[in-house]
C-alpha cells in the first residue's frame, strides 16, 4: 500500500558529515542527544496607504546544531582542519586534539545527513533523512562539565544555499539553489549513511 505522503518524526537517531564525492558517510557525530535546523529568515513590508499591502520573504541560510554526548576526536580534526596526535599503547594510549585554533576558523564547506526515525499517518515505518549540501561549520561548543549532567558536545554549523547537491551533481534548473533536501525512506535506517536517493533532481 502507498504511503500516505504525511510523516512524523520521533528522536534524532544518528547524524553524520559525508564525503562529497559518494554521498556515503565520511566522519560520525556520534552519541547524538539533540539536534535542530532551523532557518533564518528575512522579510520585506511593501506599505501603502498606512497598510501592509503585501509582503515578501526569504531564506538566508539554516542554522544546524547537533549535541553529542561523547567528543568523537577524529570528527573534530575533520571539520576544523587539525590533526589528532598519539602516543602509547593500549592500555596507556594517549591523544590530543587542538581546541579553536586561528586555522579552524575558515575551513571548507561539507555534506552533513541527519536522520530520525518516522511513521506516515497511516502507522507505516519510514526514516526521515535530512540532506543538507553545503555546511560550513562555526567553532564547536562544550555545555558542562556540571554535577550529575555530565559534558555535552556540540558541533553548529549554517547550511548555506548551494548549486550542487551532496555527490556535487548540479541541481536542475527549476530551483537552481538549494539548502537540502528531505526524504522519507520506507522502512527503520540503521548504520551509517550510504548514497541517499534523489540526488540531483
Amino acid at each position: 500500500m502507498a504511503s500516505t505522503r504525511i510523516f512524523e518524526g520521533f528522536s534524532l537517531s544518528h547524524a553524520a558529515i559525508l564525503d562529497g564525492v559518494t554521498g556515503a558517510e565520511n566522519a560520525t557525530l556520534y552519541g547524538c542527544r539533540n539536534g535542530t535546523i532551523a532557518t533564518d529568515s528575512g522579510n520585506f513590508e511593501n506599505t501603502g496607504d498606512d497598510i501592509v499591502l503585501s509582503e515578501w520573504f526569504w531564506i538566508n541560510f539554516a542554522n544546524v546544531t547537533v549535541e553529542e554526548g561523547f567528543i568523537p576526536f577524529d570528527t573534530v580534526a575533520l571539520i576544523t582542519g587539525t590533526t589528532v596526535s598519539s602516543s602509547g599503547a593500549a592500555p596507556n594510549d594517549y591523544y590530543s586534539v587542538p581546541l579553536w585554533t586561528l586555522a579552524s576558523m575558515n575551513t571548507i564547506t561539507r555534506p552533513m545527513a541527519v536522520r530520525c526515525p518516522a511513521k506516515d499517518s497511516a502507522g507505516s515505518l519510514y526514516t526521515l533523512d535530512f540532506v543538507l549540501y553545503k555546511v560550513q561549520f562555526m567553532p564547536f561548543n562544550f555545555t558542562g562539565p556540571s554535577y550529575k549532567n555530565g559534558l555535552t558536545f556540540s558541533v553548529n554549523g549554517r547550511a548555506l544555499m548551494s548549486t550542487n547537491d551532496e555527490v556535487g551533481t548540479t541541481l536542475p534548473i527549476s530551483y537552481p539553489r538549494s539548502i537540502g533536501r528531505l526524504i522519507a525512506a520506507p522502512g527503520t535506517l540503521t548504520g551509517a549513511f550510504v548514497k541517499e536517493p534523489f540526488a540531483g533532481t
